[in-house]
């Protein structure tokens, strides 16, 4: 911390209008007796001797002194120092605290003992008494507590002694002296901790000072920063000096320079970085082998400090991968011209001190001579393009180690011009592999900035160029693998953009060129993670499609896969977690089958895999995230199963863990929106549970935050699509409650908001598949209401909206289903105003939608379930139109459909439950054409199936409406049910608790209190 002093003096010292005594006393000592040696203490205090001689100081030095020698230099030094304006004391060497004592360890300090050690050295407040005495002011630098004085000797760096740390008396590092009255204490290393010795000529402190004490014209504590700064960033974040001052106002120079180099503005500006954002740098720094000063000119160019800690991680960690690759090109590229290699050469050097603009002057010089070479000598013009074009490359790679993408692109679009004069016969591989990373990356640039088309264009060009690459340099594999990577760049943007047939064709072409990579190279472990992540994309995109047993067969190669690496690479992160992924893709591929209990069981495997990996990496919260989500998995299982307070249990325990998330980082909006999460799903779960007051509370807390989230960032879609779901869920309790009014005004609202963004992004298909959802809401409000006309034309506009999804990506399950749906809404109004006709037209368009899922996958429950529906609503329709028949044609071909599910499923109540449903309403059907018989039957059947499910959760309000109303269907039909009178009334009591009873259920309530025979 001595370059406090240095610095002072400097700018104060050269400037005076009037002559002053400076005195100074340097000691440097390394040659210690029974201590670990230095090897530069006396080249530090010859060090600062040249630079207050400089100064005009009279400077007395002493060099490896002991204890006696060094109280006599103290005491002559107080006599030839007497009525001098300045005292300055420098000691470079060894000290230690000891009991509070801050002391300086002199060549003959005994380590025998503390007592011994307190004895043999110097105490600092010594030398503070002396200075204070002889001049005006006193300024104490000590460039000392080098590392473990008393460690084990090994090699050049100490003589062997027991550590004196261990007793609790003797501390490393000096501790804090508070400050005094006239003094400067200067201290190269923090309060309790040590300084390093430094591996060339000097400590890093002194060679930081003695570099910027010759700053003119900078403001004293601006210089002080720059020497802070500059060992902070020169040890890694290992050492930073510490002063306390009590100097006068007058030690501090008032004029300040214009135009400070890059280094200087760079290292001043990195004082003012709070400690959570050094910390996420110097983490970062650490994990990717970087120095820390590129990175701060990163985060302080790019505006860093003010995004949340994931993000800003994230770019930081872009940051340095760009940093890596750039300075690995940088120094391996050569020139045929020795200029431009030394200019690359010197580039390399300004990147590493964070001196960005430095290093981009010194690459465009660099083109220029290239430049000037091409067009003067007209010889060798192919070396001379693919030189400047290389410049121009590695200048972008500089630009976007910076995160300067506009920076960026202007240099790669530069090399790329380039590189296109020239035959690409004449390219080399090397140049082929620049062309296409510049491609990637300003692919990658354009969808960080949020332009996907200028983004689809460069890949597009990526994987051309990757194609002609590998056509001249056949079977070359970082060639080969560069085009699969275009090939995926180009689908993940398809993707996107909800171009899913299209992704495909070019998921499935990357696929293959990565297979044959990993036929040709077996253990290559780098191929063999693209291999692994391009199964990820295949089964995610099969997936999407319906077609589950395609993607299952991709996941279970990577997880056969992942397996087999994590087996043989047990401290291997990647393939373990790989596993875990595997395991949740595998889950969902079985849940949306019907089979819960495969896919809980998947679900669970990936919780236990992640769970230790967490455990063995606490600061690493996408472990938390990533175990959030996997919760939230296992809890919409039991949604599935109708155990409604185990997925309520599981959504609380993922709230918690995305409480606790957000607590350490308020700021993450990607957290924040997870939390919002949570507290929908929660909510939904407890208006299934019939507690609407809950679900109120869990809606506007979501509501809450996603306010805030779009609130700060206006224009983000994501979070304007959020709080759009946030007044869906909104506008549902309202309309629950009767409040038309609100409700509409609610969906109205996220109309409003969603309609522009969709009419800016026609592109964007997720925006439509929104936009139905809203529609239909609204529809159902307004049926409610009575305008059955507006509510038909709400569903319209949805079903529009859903077609235009289905023509863009006819292999779409998922929207094919959406499609379905809205078909039904639209037969379901018709049937509320009382038009079966069109109703059943309506149906019968939707079975042909469903039915063709169905037969896709026969297997699947999700569709199966789909169809039966629709028969019902089918069979309702043609009932209501005369046609009795047909309708219990509908409903038997329902009920078959769904009772051999349930055979296959004996687990799954919700299809148990759909078979109850449908038996009740052939009774229904039997009993208004007075079949008083065969209502009967089926009455009986829904009747056993309702109180096999009270039994499991009596809780559910829902389930004992369906005994309540299989119970009274019984007794219309004249049959005498065999339950107990209290069973049914508990019924009847707690759906009126839990408000499941619908209006037509009063006279229910009536007859059954009439009619129900008494309990035996």
């Amino acid at each position: 911390m001595r370059f406090f002093v240095f610095a002072i003096a400097l700018v104060v010292w050269a400037t005076s209008a009037f002559a002053e005594r400076r005195v100074a006393l340097v000691f440097g000592s390394d040659r210690y007796d029974t201590l670990r040696p230095l090897q530069n203490a006396v080249n530090d205090a010859r060090a600062i001797e040249e630079a207050l001689e400089a100064l005009d100081f009279e400077v007395f030095s002493e060099k490896n002194r002991d204890l006696r020698r060094m109280r006599r230099a103290l005491s002559d030094f107080e006599e030839d120092a007497e009525g001098a304006d300045v005292a300055f004391v420098f000691f470079a060497g060894h000290g230690v605290e000891i009991s509070g004592d801050n002391r300086l360890l002199p060549t003959d300090a005994d380590a025998s003992s503390p007592e011994a050690l307190e004895a043999s050295s110097l105490s600092l407040n010594e030398v503070h008494d002396v200075v204070t005495r002889v001049a005006k002011s006193a300024l104490i630098v000590l460039d000392a507590c080098r590392d473990d004085p008393f460690g084990a000797f090994s090699g050049a760096a100490g003589r062997g002694a027991v550590s004196l740390f261990e007793t609790g008396t003797v501390n490393p590092g000096f501790g804090r002296m508070g400050s005094a009255d006239q003094t400067l204490f200067a201290f190269a290393a923090a309060p309790g901790e040590t300084a390093s010795d430094g591996e060339g000529g000097n400590s890093p402190f002194t060679t930081a000072l003695t570099k910027y004490l010759r700053t003119d014209g900078l403001e004293i504590r601006s210089v002080l920063t720059l020497v802070q700064q500059e060992v902070y960033d020169r040890t890694r974040g290992q050492q930073l000096p510490y002063v306390e001052s009590g100097l006068p106002q007058l030690f501090f120079a008032s004029s300040a320079a214009d135009d400070l180099p890059e280094r200087e503005r760079l290292l001043l500006a990195m004082a003012d970085i709070d400690n959570d954002v050094r910390q996420d740098v110097e983490r970062v720094a650490s994990d990717a082998g970087v120095p820390l000063a590129p990175l701060y000119s990163a985060l302080i160019s790019s505006d860093l400090r003010a995004t949340n800690r994931q993000q800003r991680r994230a770019k930081l960690q872009e940051a340095a991968e760009a940093f890596t690759k750039v300075r690995a090109e940088l120094t391996n590229l050569r020139s045929g011209d020795a200029r431009v290699t030394e200019l690359r050469q010197q580039a390399e050097e300004q990147l590493s001190l964070g001196a960005f603009e430095g290093a981009r002057d010194l690459l465009t010089e660099a083109a220029r001579t290239d430049a000037l070479s091409r067009e003067t000598l007209k010889a060798n013009l192919v070396e001379r393009t693919l030189s400047e074009a290389a410049t121009h490359y590695l200048n972008g790679g500089a630009a976007l180690a910076e995160l300067r993408y506009a920076l960026a692109v202007a240099d790669y679009e530069k090399a790329l011009g380039l590189f296109e004069e020239v035959e690409p016969d004449l390219l080399s591989q090397q140049a082929w592999e620049q062309q296409i990373d510049a491609l990637d990356a300003l692919g990658h640039i354009n969808i960080t900035i949020g332009n996907l088309p200028e983004a689809s264009a460069a890949f597009e060009r990526q994987r051309s160029a990757a194609l002609a690459a590998s056509g001249i340099h056949i079977n070359t594999p970082d060639l080969l693998l560069s085009l699969a990577q275009a090939q995926d760049n180009l689908g993940d943007v398809l993707f996107e953009q909800g171009q899913i047939a299209a992704a495909l064709v070019h998921y499935r072409e990357s696929h293959n060129v990565r297979a044959r990579l990993v036929d040709a190279h077996p253990d290559n472990n780098a191929y063999l993670s693209a291999y692994s992540v391009s199964h990820s994309r295949l089964g995610r995109i099969y997936f999407r499609q319906g077609s589950l047993e395609t993607s299952e067969g991709y996941y279970l190669t990577k997880y056969r896969l992942a397996e087999e690496r994590a087996a043989s690479e047990t401290d291997d992160y990647w393939w373990r977690r790989d596993l875990s992924v595997s395991n949740e893709k595998l889950g969902d591929i079985q849940r949306a089958r019907g089979d819960l209990e495969g896919a809980m069981g998947h679900y669970m495997a990936s919780l236990e895999r992640m769970l230790p990996i967490r455990e063995a990496n606490p600061d690493d919260p996408e472990l938390s995230r990533f175990i959030s989500i996997a919760i939230d998995r296992a809890a919409r299982v039991f949604l599935d199963q109708e155990n409604l307070d185990e997925a309520l249990s599981r959504f609380e325990q993922s709230r918690d863990l995305r409480l606790a998330m957000v607590e350490t980082d308020p700021a993450n909006t990607d957290w924040q929106h997870l939390l919002g999460l949570s507290h929908e799903q929660i909510g939904d779960v407890l208006m299934s549970l019939g507690d609407v007051a809950g679900a109120t509370v869990a809606y506007e807390t979501k509501h809450r935050i996603v306010s805030q989230l779009s609130a700060s960032d206006p224009t983000n879609v994501r979070w304007l699509r959020d709080l759009s779901v946030a007044d869906e869920r909104l506008g549902g309790l309202a309309h629950n409650r009767g409040d038309h009014k609100a409700a509409t005004g609610y969906y109205q609202s996220s109309l409003d908001r969603m309609t522009p963004i969709k009419d800016a992004s026609p592109t964007d298909m997720e925006l439509n598949r929104f936009l139905s959802h809203t529609e239909s809401h609204m529809g159902n409000v307004l049926m409610d209401m009575g305008e059955s006309d507006k509510a038909i034309s709400h569903y319209q506009a949805g079903l529009e909206h859903r077609k235009k999804l289905v023509a863009h990506d006819p292999q779409n399950a998922d929207w094919r289903f959406l499609l379905g749906v809205s078909y039904e809404l639209i037969g379901n109004a018709y049937m509320r105003v009382d038009q079966p006709v069109k109703a059943v037209e309506a149906y019968q368009t939707e079975l042909e939608v469903m039915s063709k899922l169905l037969d896709q996958d026969p297997d699947s429950l999700r569709w199966a379930r789909a169809v039966s529906f629709v028969n019902e609503h089918l069979g309702r329709a043609h009932l209501a139109a005369g046609n009795v028949d047909r309708a219990l044609t509908e409903f038997t071909a329902s009920l078959d459909r769904m009772t051999a599910a349930s055979r296959a499923n004996p687990d799954s109540l919700w299809v148990l439950r759909f078979t109850g449903v449908t038996s009740r309403t052939i009774g229904e059907a039997h009993l208004s054409y007075d079949q008083f018989d065969e209502a009967a039957e089926a009455f009986a059947r829904s009747l056993e199936i309702a109180l096999r499910l009270t039994t499991e959760s009596p809780g559910n309000g829902w389930w004992q409406r369906d005994l309540f109303v299989a119970y009274n269907g019984l007794i219309a039909a004249g049959a005498t049910p065999k339950v107990d009178r209290e069973v049914v009334q508990t019924a009847a009591t707690i759906m009126q608790e839990l408000g499941t009873t619908i209006p037509s259920d009063a006279a229910l309530l009536e007859a059954f209190e009439r009619s129900a025979p008494a309990s035996d």
